[in-house]
């Protein structure tokens, strides 16, 4: 089995973005809390703080990391 290798998210970034993933839990408490609506809010925060990509390029990524 092939690792994925990310194609918008620097590899040295790709475990802030996954931790951010699991975290997700916490803002969305009390709200519907499913893996769409964490991924969508952990790509949303990572692309506020990392410019270089946008939220939909770090969602594909993390789509592809979590597999």
């Amino acid at each position: 089995m092939n690792a994925y290798s990310p194609r918008f998210v620097k590899q040295s970034d790709t475990t802030e973005l996954i931790n951010l993933y699991h975290l997700a839990r916490v803002p969305l408490s009390g709200k519907e809390c499913t893996p769409c609506t964490r991924m969508l809010w952990a790509s949303k925060e990572f692309a506020k703080t990392h410019l270089y990509v946008s939220s939909t390029g770090a969602y594909k990524d993390l789509c592809g990391l979590l597999q």
